[in-house]
């Protein structure tokens, strides 16, 4: 990453790696919501 007075400047694959990250982690976050719905429909909360 480069940055000056008026620009930060990324390269192209870190923009994909950290893109790739979010989905993984949107991915895992709807993993966990399932979870703790059918935890508390059985009443484990």
């Amino acid at each position: 990453m480069t940055i000056n007075k008026y620009f930060v400047f990324v390269p192209r694959d870190v923009e994909n790696q950290s893109h790739n990250e979010q989905n993984n982690s949107s991915k895992r976050e709807s993993q966990r919501q399932a979870m703790v719905q059918s935890a508390q429909k059985e009443g484990g909360l």
